[in-house]
């Protein structure tokens, strides 16, 4: 080769590697200044947990954090699912999608539970405590038997929506019951014709285990529009179908009606109201030296004194309701009247034995104070006793001791002896206060014994 193509080739090669020089090094300048993102395998995000979107970068190439923007608004993060989470580098999006999961078991808690035999027990019996960020489902972990008498051991499973699964052990007491319930407050129930009876009046049934027992009551075979003694059944049965039978009398009788003697004289009955009081055991003296009778319409207002009571009924003395508060305030509503007369008539069932019907309203029957709680209450009232298995009593004599403490003794006596009626029910006190009743009530009886020349005999209502 001629030394000038040698130069020529020389060249060329020269240009060559010049442009082979440019080009490496364009390509590395090029590499060096372009921005890259790379993430981590699988990316996922506990449900209502924390999202923090860089966690999820594994690599950045030239660029910082600073230079990132990035929109997960599309994540739901209290929603099992798939969403998009868009990284923008320098006007270039980058796309991730993200996993929103349940990996934590639900919280489970349990009570152990008792059952009678052949109760029905469930799954949410157990349940005390179960939290879980998505649905729980609930079940036995086996197949239990819940008819097997004692205790045994009982698995439940709290199983969430994503398989996550916790198990919890609560023992369960299977209670075979072959006790009876039984019934207290039986009585004897003595009515007049055609009364009602409330034949569960005072009833109470007891078992040891079922804290509500069926009572029934088969009264079939009573006729209260004969005279007669007649049999009532009760039945008392609990859910576990232990029954006792329980048989009860019933007297029908003919009601007293008010007599005179044929010679037109006069039939008195003394009636007593508000008591016991300290003055009670006086009126009981009292009325044993004249061999008289009378009624008593109590209250519960002097309890301390309650043991006469007691002593007036074994004395042959009528024992009558009035009211347990003697507050007006009674005449509010039926159902206000009710509660409190059957609360005076629970106190005196616990002294004498049994509820009596007889009852004198506060007021009595055409009082006017009961319009200020209920205008027309005592028309109601005067039909619902009835219905109730009650008769009230009113007076067409009233001493006047109701006007006052202390009032005179002779004024007393006039009142009481005043009325011409061949029948006379008359109203007198019998509290703490009225002192001059009790000095008044000799001169009273007196007058009807000696004033009128008879022996008058003392009826009881």
């Amino acid at each position: 080769m001629n030394k000038f193509n040698r130069k020529k080739l020389l060249k060329v090669l020269i240009v060559v590697v010049i442009l082979l020089i440019c080009s490496v090094g364009g390509v590395a300048l090029y590499t060096k200044l372009t921005t890259s993102i790379t993430f981590v395998a699988s990316p996922t995000v506990e449900i209502n947990g924390e999202l923090d979107p860089y966690s999820y970068i594994d690599e950045l190439k030239n660029c910082e954090k600073e230079d990132i923007t990035i929109d997960s608004s599309n994540v739901n993060i209290e929603e099992l699912g798939t969403y998009p989470i868009i990284y923008t580098i320098k006007d270039k999006e980058y796309t991730l999608n993200i996993d929103v999961v349940d990996t934590t078991a639900p919280t489970l808690s349990l009570k152990d539970v008792n059952i009678d035999y052949g109760d029905e027990v469930t799954v949410d019996d157990f349940i005390d405590i179960v939290a879980d960020e998505t649905e729980v489902k609930k079940y036995f972990k086996e197949d239990y038997d819940f008819t097997i008498e004692g205790d045994q051991e009982i698995i439940v499973v709290a199983e969430d929506t994503s398989g996550n699964i916790t198990e919890a052990t609560a023992n369960l007491n299977v209670f075979k019951d072959t006790e009876a319930p039984t019934i207290t407050g039986l009585e004897d129930i003595t009515v007049y014709v055609n009364e009602t009876v409330d034949y569960m009046s005072g009833i109470s049934a007891i078992d040891n285990h079922d804290i509500n027992p069926t009572v029934s009551v088969d009264s079939d075979g009573v006729d209260t529009s004969k005279t007669g003694t007649y049999e009532v059944t009760y039945k008392v049965t609990d859910k576990a179908d232990n029954t006792n039978t329980y048989t009860q009398t019933v007297t029908v009788k003919e009601k007293p009606k008010e007599t005179k003697k044929a010679d037109g004289s006069k039939v008195v009955y003394l009636t007593f109201d508000d008591g016991p009081s300290s003055n009670t055991k006086k009126v009981l003296e009292i009325l044993d030296k004249y061999d008289a009778k009378a009624t008593f319409f109590v209250t519960g207002n002097g309890q301390k004194y309650n043991s006469y009571i007691k002593d007036a009924y074994d004395a042959g003395h009528t024992i009558g309701l009035h009211t347990y508060t003697h507050d007006y305030s009674i005449y509010t509503s039926q159902e206000t009247y009710f509660e409190d007369l059957t609360k005076v008539g629970n106190m005196v069932k616990d002294i004498i034995g049994f509820v009596p019907k007889y009852i004198r309203f506060p007021g009595g029957s055409s009082n006017t104070v009961s319009k200020k709680y209920k205008e027309g209450i005592m028309s109601e009232l005067v039909d619902a006793v009835h219905d109730e298995g009650y008769e009230y009593y009113d007076w067409n004599v009233s001493s006047g001791d109701a006007s006052g403490n202390n009032v005179a003794v002779s004024k007393i006596v006039k009142n009481s002896t005043s009325s011409s009626a061949n029948t006379i029910v008359l109203l007198m006190h019998d509290t703490d206060a009225k002192d001059t009743t009790i000095k008044a009530l000799p001169k009273i009886i007196e007058y009807y014994h000696q004033v009128l020349l008879f022996w008058l005999k003392y009826y009881i209502i």
